[in-house]
């Protein structure tokens, strides 16, 4: 492969996972009323929208490294049981049911595999999730879209996360690159997916997904749908 054969401007592409090529919101809603009726909880009217608020508050806290992922599980469901009124079971089991509802969700954002599949011909592509390794791997293994990557980098199993430098070039070593400047971080956490990113020395698309008004300005490009990737690419 080589830059005159392509089409596109960046042939090294790094993804993040949970709402960049998966729909995440999709997959916890399912997850979750699957875990609760599986221990025959009740489903209360602004579950979803409670747990949702809940759980994005507990990942920034993790991701500022208040606290760990334990407490996180802990305290995620503990949050659901006080909402749906049931007497409170061992969080542990409660976790681990939910995360392998979880792991089986195969929910991709509009236009992921139809992109994906026109960018793996001349592209060399990698992820690289901050999500946990018991719900990333399974969920990859039998996805669709697996085949187009050439490694996963799951940040519980490395022992760093995003925006930390060291994910970056561990991913980078995994694929064989040398030049952070030539690869393109797409993903939609500013502060770990293109901050991160940036910092290391990367270029960067923020897939704007929730189409924020905003200040940013550390990233090189912006999308609002993941089909337009293919036009910031273009040459």
């Amino acid at each position: 492969m080589t830059a005159k054969a392509s089409p596109y401007r960046h042939q090294r592409l790094i993804f993040d996972a949970d709402n960049t090529l998966f729909d995440f919101d999709q997959a916890e809603a399912h997850a979750l009323v699957s875990t609760l009726r599986h221990f025959a909880m009740p489903t209360p009217e602004g579950l979803i929208d409670h747990y949702r608020q809940m759980n994005v508050a507990l990942w920034q806290q993790l991701d500022a490294k208040q606290i760990g992922i334990a407490e996180l599980k802990q305290r995620r469901a503990e949050s659901v049981f006080d909402f749906v009124g049931a007497a409170h079971t061992d969080h542990e089991t409660f976790s681990v049911q939910y995360l392998d509802a979880l792991a089986e969700q195969q929910c991709l954002l509009a236009a992921v595999k139809e992109t994906l599949a026109a960018l793996s011909a001349h592209c060399e592509m990698a992820i690289i999730t901050n999500g946990l390794a018991r719900v990333q791997k399974p969920r990859f293994a039998n996805s669709e879209i697996q085949h187009h990557f050439g490694a996963l980098v799951i940040s519980e199993e490395l022992g760093v996360a995003k925006p930390e430098p060291e994910i970056f070039e561990h991913t980078c070593d995994l694929m064989g690159w040398s030049d952070p400047a030539q690869v393109l971080m797409v993903g939609d956490n500013y502060r770990c997916d293109i901050q991160g990113a940036a910092d290391f020395g990367m270029q960067t698309c923020w897939f704007n997904l929730r189409q924020i008004p905003h200040s940013h300005q550390d990233h090189n490009h912006e999308i609002h749908h993941f089909g337009q990737l293919l036009d910031v690419l273009r040459v």
